[in-house]
């Protein structure tokens, strides 16, 4: 009677349970089995049957299981199952005993078909190396978008074990979607899809808006994609879909879709999984393609900036030895010492921006030069325009190494020819052997010039003035530096300014 009222219980227990499940005694005969149990072994009832007589493997250790059912209540094992109509099975058996009266027992054992647990581990581990590896393609990484597509999609429709992976992206006005790729399991390569029109299928759309992704087991006749029936699905055979949109930088860009043709497909957790890594996966193969080409266009346009600048400053350079041929012709034409000087003058100056530009050519890829280079060219050019025999100067120089901006080395030369030439007219009389010395110094941040000669100086409380010490002073608030002129112990002129 303790053995009725327990299987009774028993059988109201798993009568509601999705498994396979089955009842026996200590002998193995089977007193009940779920419906679930005889549909996995293709046999109408179970009933009067043992579990012997449906095992290929295992049966010494259930035999002693059940003959110790004293000591052990419990077991856990593999086991191969039969078929009725032929046919084995890997499965997992869990058994559990009950003792209902003296050396009487009722078992309740499980079985889960082992085939699907390790098609389910193994379909895992086929979506998870594939994303290992798309993780670490260098075709994504290259910024070429058709090799990108072609992987992923390839790879993803083995994964899944679909009939087609497709992606599309919305063109610039938002009126249509344009397929970028459509990888066809069937043919084993990519096979061109026309683009859609977006106002046909309002509904379809509007979803990528609230939803992460898309699931249609029977597409045809779903609300959310029937709209795409006379246009896509049936002309293609498709049935169900799991479509995903492409998101960037928060913005819907498109749609990756996994389509199986000519039979239904229930996505799994996942399939699902799956297709928004894979969407991922396009999203950045977009996005690295378009800073791909961003990039080979900022580089065309700075190769084309540094062409054009090479030959600005060609120009610039011919433009201004022309002007000092002209100038030095008017020079030579000159009937009186005070309109010499002023050619002279003027030469200088044009000799001074001269020798900055012809620095900034033969250095094209660089827009700062060497500013001890840049002084001493300069220097050199002001040695020989100011060789005459009634002035014997000397003109030395002690320049720290640095590289300047040429704006920045434009005005220090300006300072440097006015400073030179000043000296030259008004420190030293004729047949008067004289030095000036040029210095610069890097003082942290700032940048200290000096210019000085060993001439007479000026008198006390005399006010400076003349074209060329204006422009010293026009350069040195351009510079927004500091400027120093002292003329007790002939003439030193100091201007101090940021390098930055």
């Amino acid at each position: 009677m303790a053995q009725q009222d327990i299987l009774s219980t028993l059988r109201k227990l798993i009568s509601g349970m999705d498994e396979s499940l089955v009842i026996f005694d200590q002998n193995g005969r089977i007193l009940h089995a779920s419906f679930d149990l005889e549909k996995l072994l293709g046999q109408e009832t179970l009933i009067g049957t043992t579990i012997f007589d449906h095992l290929t493997y295992e049966h010494e250790r259930i035999d002693h299981f059940l003959r110790d059912l004293n000591t052990s209540r419990y077991m856990d094992l593999q086991v191969i199952l039969k078929r009725v109509r032929g046919g084995v099975f890997n499965a997992r058996m869990r058994m559990a005993a009950w003792k209902v009266d003296e050396n009487e027992y009722v078992v309740l054992g499980s079985l889960v078909d082992a085939t699907q647990i390790e098609r389910k581990r193994r379909d895992l581990l086929r979506k998870t190396l594939t994303i290992e590896l798309l993780s670490k393609s260098k075709k994504i990484r290259s910024g070429k978008l058709y090799d990108a597509i072609y992987e992923i999609l390839e790879m993803s429709s083995k994964a899944v074990g679909v009939t087609r992976v497709n992606a599309w992206l919305f063109d610039d006005s938002h009126e249509h979607i344009e397929c970028i790729g459509n990888y066809d399991t069937r043919v084993g390569k990519m096979i061109p899809q026309e683009s859609l029109p977006v106002i046909e299928m309002p509904t379809y759309f509007m979803l990528f808006e609230t939803e992460k992704i898309i699931l249609a087991a029977n597409a045809q006749t779903s609300p959310y994609t029937s709209e795409l029936n006379d246009a896509y699905l049936v002309p293609n055979g498709i049935v169900s879909v799991m479509d995903i949109p492409l998101r960037s930088e928060g913005e819907i860009i498109g749609v990756i879709c996994f389509e199986q043709v000519k039979q239904t497909r229930n996505w799994s957790l996942n399939d699902q999984k799956f297709g928004l890594i894979a969407a991922q996966m396009v999203s950045l193969a977009v996005e690295t393609h378009k800073r791909k080409l961003a990039q080979q266009e900022l580089e065309a346009a700075l190769r084309q900036q540094k062409r054009l600048l090479i030959e600005t400053n060609h120009r610039i350079v011919n433009n201004l030895k022309i002007t000092t041929s002209l100038l030095n012709i008017q020079v030579s034409k000159a009937r009186d010492s005070y309109h010499k000087n002023l050619m002279l003058d003027s030469v200088n100056r044009v000799q001074s921006i001269l020798s900055l530009h012809e620095m900034l050519t033969e250095n094209s890829k660089n827009l700062r030069i060497s500013l001890n280079q840049y002084i001493n060219k300069l220097v050199q050019s002001l040695r020989e325009s100011l060789s005459f025999p009634q002035k014997q100067l000397q003109l030395l120089t002690s320049i720290d190494s640095c590289e300047v901006k040429s704006s920045l080395a434009m005005s220090i030369g300006i300072i440097i020819n006015e400073a030179v030439l000043n000296s030259y007219k008004h420190a030293f009389g004729e047949n008067e052997i004289g030095v000036i010395r040029i210095d610069f110094q890097m003082q942290g941040p700032k940048g200290v010039l000096e210019i000085s000669d060993n001439g007479k100086g000026v008198k006390e409380n005399r006010e400076l003035a003349g074209s060329g010490v204006e422009i010293i002073r026009g350069m040195v608030e351009h510079l927004n530096g500091n400027l120093d002129i002292d003329g007790t112990n002939g003439m030193k002129i100091c201007v101090s300014f940021s390098m930055r």
